[in-house]
């Protein structure tokens, strides 16, 4: 018989012997029968006694079978989590270990007793308890060659207690994750041009089999860089390369400065003229397409800043590498003669024209605006040139025409005007800048969308978009210059009058120093093609004249001058906002202070209640643009500039010591014969 059913057998007896003994006792009370009362309760007396035995043993083994299940259950839960693969720590609120499993000693590599603190197991800065319980976090923590990630979570580790709010650090091992993750980012291909800047000039005045070294030599070298760093190169022009290489093989040869730009200009087969290259690379882009088209920007932007250089596009960042060296002189003037057509049919089908150029214009912008302004008069365009109104250069000029006549001071309007004349037809013409911060109106530019870029500074990351044409050539000394070689191939028999030349000869003379710095055979040839259409250097001598005021504050920033470094020169120079002359002033003292022996680097800085404003200057041996970009500023190899806003002049001397000892260093290890070329070529 089955437990069941004799369970179910002795209940029946059981109630069967309660109701029989019941019967016997009521019968033996109404018939008065005493014995049959006696085995009556007697009866019912057995049957409770061995029903109450029952239930107390069935309630023994339900307990002892529940305790058995709640130990097997602790045991199992207890064993469960010291085998968790991760690492579960419990600090209460003052930051006392309240438990922790095998696994949370096995990471850190400590035997933490209960009630050792936070600080000896897990040791700040970067874990502070005070600063993890605020909230939840996540986080990563690097334990020997194992990278783990930190989960902190809030939790109660008293219940009688409110505000005791401790918390429980879990510790996940992502080593292999990351591992995985950082071979993906490894491998992330990039997409590379390189161009052989100057290809043509390079080959001029060799035979067949130089030409054919020189293209070998340079192809040699792409070649070897792609393959130094696990890649491939394909030529696909003439001086066109593309470079295919994962991002590993990038940031190896971004920690070496791109080796490739010093071994191209290694190659010396013609000894008048060095090869160089540009780079343009992209990195991190959805696909193909889009990293191809950042690279080809790349490229645009590494040949409008000079060349021989190498501009990365990582993500959002943009970094340039390279451009140590002068930017070569151009012999060529097919481009200055395809920009004058270009420029004519823009202005012939334009209904106005406006020139515009820096804030704070110097000679070069306004000779450069005037020279844009013949051209446009030349068609019989209407034309304005739109001033910032600030600087001496413009009063200057004004006051020297006085008793002759000036057509172009009537041409001169401020912003507003500008935006009252301008049609849905108009052409702007932007000289001497291509930067959205130095434009001299900057609701003008927002309103013309038709545009056009005359400029000789390297171009910066955050260059005017949207225009039209584009001409800049940062190997010229001045965008005078520039203007005057599209002035003699925008029309025949167009005339220069001797005020537009002496004026677009100023600017020349700006920009060189009278012709000391960042000058070429082209320089030349515009000064002397300026010269026969009638400047006269001593109508320009006479816009350099300065009042006595001027020439007693410049002094004073001289005087003040110290030499930290041998060859750099620093000054600071405090001024107000009100002082509208004093950019003019620092500039001027910058430039005085190349003049002295055994300075080849100068910086005078200017501090106001709004911030500094820096004037850097450079005999041409020190690329004072890239020591200005690192700043946020830009400007030529030569002379550059920067503002920076809330900031103190004494804070940022350091900073251009340690720019100017970095330069100065590469300079140094640069080959004296290569420089010295170098030098020759510039002129």
């Amino acid at each position: 018989m089955k437990e069941k059913d004799r369970a179910q057998l002795w209940r029946t007896v059981r109630v069967v012997m309660a109701v029989v003994g019941s019967v016997c006792a009521v019968y033996g009370l109404y018939a008065n029968q005493a014995l049959c009362t006696a085995a009556g309760l007697v009866t019912v007396l057995l049957v409770y006694y061995f029903s109450s035995r029952s239930s107390q043993l069935r309630e023994a083994w339900f307990n002892h079978a529940m305790t058995t299940v709640v130990r097997n259950i602790e045991r199992a839960n207890n064993y469960a989590v010291q085998r968790l693969p991760i690492g579960i720590g419990v600090f209460d609120h003052d930051g006392h270990l309240q438990w922790r499993n095998r696994l949370f000693n096995e990471i850190l590599s400590v035997d933490a007793p209960l009630g050792a603190s936070f600080e000896k197991i897990m040791p700040p800065p970067e874990n502070n308890l005070a600063a993890l319980g605020v909230r939840d976090a996540d986080k990563q923590l690097k334990v020997g060659d194992r990278v783990y990630s930190m989960l902190v979570r809030r939790v109660k580790t008293m219940e009688e207690q409110e505000e005791d709010t401790g918390v429980v650090i879990y510790l996940i091992d992502i080593t292999d994750k990351e591992r995985q993750q950082r071979r993906y980012d490894d491998e992330r291909p990039v997409v590379a041009y390189v161009q052989f800047d100057n290809y043509a000039d390079a080959q001029k005045g060799l035979n067949e089999s130089d030409r054919a070294n020189m293209v070998v030599g340079v192809t040699k070298a792409i070649s070897a860089w792609a393959e130094e760093i696990h890649g491939y190169s394909i030529k696909y022009s003439e001086d066109l390369y593309l470079v295919g290489i994962n991002k590993k093989g990038l940031l190896d040869t971004i920690g070496r400065k791109f080796p490739v730009l010093d071994e191209v200009r290694k190659i010396r087969i013609n000894p008048r003229t060095t090869p160089t290259i540009s780079i343009g690379i992209a990195c991190g882009g959805k696909n193909l397409a889009q990293m191809s088209q950042k690279a080809q920007s790349c490229l645009d932007l590494a040949l409008g800043r000079g060349g021989d250089q190498a501009v990365v596009s990582m993500g959002e960042e943009i970094s340039f590498y390279g451009a140590r060296g002068s930017v070569q002189a151009k012999n060529t003037r097919v481009r200055a003669r395809i920009v004058a057509q270009a420029i004519h049919e823009l202005m012939t089908n334009a209904d106005k024209v406006f020139i515009m150029g820096h804030v704070n214009e110097d000679y070069d912008a306004i000779g450069a605006a005037i020279g844009v302004a013949k051209m446009a008069r030349t068609l019989g365009k209407e034309c304005y040139i739109v001033s910032s109104g600030q600087g001496t250069a413009m009063t200057n000029l004004a006051a020297m025409t006085r008793n002759q006549k000036n057509e172009y001071l009537d041409l001169v309007i401020d912003e507003d005007t500008a935006l009252e004349q301008r049609t849905p037809g108009s052409l702007l013409v932007l000289v001497d800048h291509h930067r959205p911060m130095l434009t001299a109106a900057p609701k003008v530019l927002a309103a013309i969308k038709r545009r056009v870029i005359i400029d000789h500074h390297r171009r910066a990351e955050d260059a005017i978009e949207d225009v039209m044409l584009q001409y800049m050539e940062p190997s010229t000394s001045s965008t005078s210059e520039m203007v005057t070689e599209i002035l003699q191939y925008f029309q025949e028999r167009l005339e220069v009058t001797p005020l537009e030349a002496s004026v677009l000869y100023a600017g020349i003379l700006v920009d060189t120093k009278n012709f000391a710095v960042q000058t070429g055979e082209r320089t030349f040839e515009a000064a002397a093609f300026l010269r026969r259409s009638g400047a006269d250097p001593h109508v320009v001598s006479q816009l350099f004249k300065e009042d006595e005021v001027s020439v007693v504050r410049r002094a004073k920033i001289i005087t003040e001058m110290k030499k930290p470094l041998p060859g750099l020169a620093i000054s600071i120079h405090h001024c107000s906002v009100k002082d509208r002359d004093e950019s003019v002033i620092v500039a001027q003292a910058a430039d005085e202070l190349l003049t002295m022996n055994d300075v080849h680097v100068s910086a005078v800085m200017s501090e106001n209640e709004e911030g500094v404003s820096i004037s850097a200057r450079s005999d041409g041996t020190v690329n004072v643009q890239v020591m200005m970009e690192e700043l946020g500023g830009g400007g030529h190899q030569t002379v550059a500039g920067v503002q920076i806003k809330g900031a103190h002049a004494e804070d940022l001397v350091p900073k251009i010591i340690e720019m100017a000892k970095a330069q100065m260093m590469k300079e140094e290890n640069t080959d004296e014969s290569h420089s010295a070329a170098g030098r020759e070529e510039i002129g």
